[in-house]
């Protein structure tokens, strides 16, 4: 760090930022919504950055933090009083979370390391070119494939959006069995711990799930509560749920303390609450009985089916260990994917019955296809192996058979098995991510009534997921209900005017509507917030709309060129060439797209946008191939 004011502030990589810079970076941070609604994080931040700045990071302690940032008494023993813990807990995932979404732009980054309170300054540029994961390409996060698991995508065109949607839902009445497990708090000294807190969440949500009659919202949905004070009753609001768990993880040495509190999201009324202590290796028994516990509070409609929960769980106290880490690492990058993936096969080497761990190997191939586009038939493989072994292991695991179902679907393109597995998954108990990935895959077979009937499901209980909402929107593209799908995305930008993804998928139906100019500027605006190969086809695609050939061309040759901030998939260039009648070049690049298996061919069928050469025998040809034809 420096030493006087003015000085600039040297980082962990070699370079200098100027204070100036930094300062000017904060004020933009803390006016974003995500601070703007929490000013207690917002004070902090402001505190530990101003301290760093004047050259007194190294001297900044919990007891400081009390006093100087949160007004304490002198008297202050942080020892007794966990405010700091928590506050530096939050403020950690606050920032995790504006640099994914608002601050995705940004040129410096601001972070906390573990068991540190000195904030330390970082060029992103600069992390991305020093970050050591061979034969990853790292993509903003709505670049991510329309279809990743972790997600639950389904298909996507480009004209629609390949990009992820999230969207609120509010109901009337709440479903009367219907619970929300929020993330857990991370209260120990060591912010390491952090992965273990999330891992309790996680395997509640997924115990829980396992109970006849009672409906589980999906941890996609619950997350986005993490780390915010939202009032209980806005909580239930957003998630259509009548009850709420939350609850906090402490841990000393090999001592654990798991608190955990149910509350009625109508009135706030808590309903039951307890803590527990114990060691390690209790955890998992721990998880249980917050289980058993949470059910009996919910009266007698309510039926444990633990026997499942079991199958899929492990005994062994270090191999859920390793897969609590694994599954954390897999939350928030992809350069994180291979470490995670590591963890695993770890976890699997100390538990080989552990079905969890293979369901967790099996998410991360696919993320990887998905992401990288790198090897997609080894990739399909491994996972597919992987979902094998476990369901050999349990039989009645309705996630693995989903996720292998749509892998029959998308790489093998033999539909009638897929639709038997996928049947057999919901059967089991297969959740939110299983319904949207069956239900936009039923929309490529023009079983729009069926398909969204899926997606109401999986929206049900996944509610704030962007895959569901981003596939009824697809689902009625396809079958050219465009006002539908338009309210839907108004919607969402209603929520949020500044949201790239829903602007980018309003101007494709504004396409389909012949609404050229206004989709010229949703797809301008887009470009200026991101300036990748997608946003040049989509400019394309509104210069064709407008009859201006030649800059449309211009645009899809920009799109074509290798570009560090996003992958040029073949479906989408095919996209562009279609609309300005290159038949010839659209059929090539389709092909092209089936031969890497990019599931986006799927939609062929009935994307309007191919309706020009729809009678071609090569295109018919291709249908046949993809199993979209008898």
């Amino acid at each position: 760090m420096g030493h006087a004011r003015r000085a600039a502030v040297d980082v962990q990589l070699h370079v200098q930022i100027d204070p100036t810079e930094v300062r000017a970076h904060l004020e933009r941070l803390l006016a974003s919504h995500a601070f703007s609604s929490s000013p207690r994080r917002a004070q902090l931040l402001r505190y530990l950055v101003g301290r760093a700045l004047a050259g007194k990071g190294e001297q900044i302690n919990e007891y400081a933090i009390g006093v100087d940032a949160f007004g304490k008494p002198p008297s202050f023993d942080p020892r007794l009083d966990s405010i700091v813990r928590t506050e530096l807990s939050r403020l950690r995932q606050k920032l995790k979370e504006y640099y994914a979404e608002d601050g995705l732009r940004e040129r410096i980054q601001i972070e906390l390391p573990p068991r540190s309170y000195a904030p330390k300054f970082r060029l992103r540029e600069q992390m991305r070119e020093a970050a050591p994961q061979p034969g990853v390409q790292h993509h903003p996060r709505w670049w991510l494939r329309a279809g990743a698991i972790a997600a639950a995508d389904g298909i996507a065109a480009l004209a629609i959006s390949a990009v992820a949607i999230w969207a609120l839902r509010s109901t009337g009445a709440h479903p009367m069995n219907s619970v929300a497990v929020l993330p857990f708090v991370n209260l120990s000294p060591d912010h390491r711990d952090d992965y273990l807190a999330d891992g309790i969440t996680e395997e509640l949500t997924n115990d829980l799930a396992q109970s006849a009659g009672l409906r589980v919202v999906a941890r996609t949905s619950a997350w986005l509560f993490k780390g915010r004070a939202a009032d209980i009753r806005e909580i239930g609001r957003k998630l259509n749920v009548a009850d709420a768990l939350e609850g906090s993880f402490e841990r000393e040495g090999d001592r654990v303390r798991i608190t955990a509190q149910l509350n009625r999201t109508s009135d706030g009324y808590h309903v039951w609450s307890r803590s527990y202590q114990g060691q390690d290796r209790d955890m998992m028994a721990i998880e249980h009985q917050i289980a058993q516990s949470i059910t009996g509070a919910l009266g007698g409609r309510v039926v444990r089916t633990t026997a499942v929960v079991t199958a899929d769980s492990t005994q062994d106290p270090a191999a859920h260990d390793l897969y609590l880490r694994a599954y954390e690492l897999g939350l928030h990058h992809p350069g994180s994917y291979r470490q995670s993936l590591a963890l695993f096969d770890q976890a699997i080497h100390a538990d080989r019955s552990y079905v969890n761990a293979y369901i967790g190997i099996a998410r991360v191939h696919i993320q990887l296809v998905h992401l990288t586009q790198e090897a997609p038939q080894q990739g399909f493989a491994a996972a597919k192996a992987v979902l094998e072994k476990a369901l050999a292991l349990d039989p009645a695991c309705g996630e693995a058979r989903g996720l292998l179902a749509d892998l029959i679907a998308i790489d093998e393109w033999n539909w009638p098995l897929a639709e038997q597995e996928f049947r057999r998954a919901l059967e089991q108990g297969a959740q939110s991510t299983t319904h949207s990935l069956y239900g936009s895959l039923l929309a490529t077979r023009g079983r729009f009534r069926e398909a969204q009937a899926e997606l109401r499901t999986a929206q049900d209980l996944d509610p704030l997921a962007m895959g569901p909402r981003f596939n009824q929107v697809q689902a009625f593209y396809m079958q050219r209900d465009y006002a539908e799908a338009v309210r839907i995305v108004r919607g969402m930008l209603e929520m949020n005017p500044d949201q790239w993804d829903a602007r980018f998928t309003l101007a494709g139906l504004d396409i389909y509507q012949h609404n050229c100019e206004d989709a010229g500027r949703q797809y301008e605006w887009c470009a200026r917030k991101f300036s990748a190969p997608v946003t040049k086809i989509g400019l394309a695609l509104a210069s064709a709309c407008a009859g201006k050939r030649e800059q449309a061309l211009s645009y899809l040759d920009q799109a074509k060129r290798p570009d560090p901030t996003g992958y040029t998939s073949p479906f989408q260039l095919a996209i562009g060439y279609s609309a300005i009648g290159d038949k010839e070049a659209a059929i090539s690049l389709l092909e092209k797209s089936a031969d890497i298996k990019e599931m986006q061919v799927l939609v062929i069928k009935y994307d309007p946008v191919f309706d020009g050469i729809r009678g071609d025998a090569r295109f018919i040809a291709l249908e046949k191939r993809v199993g979209l034809l008898n």
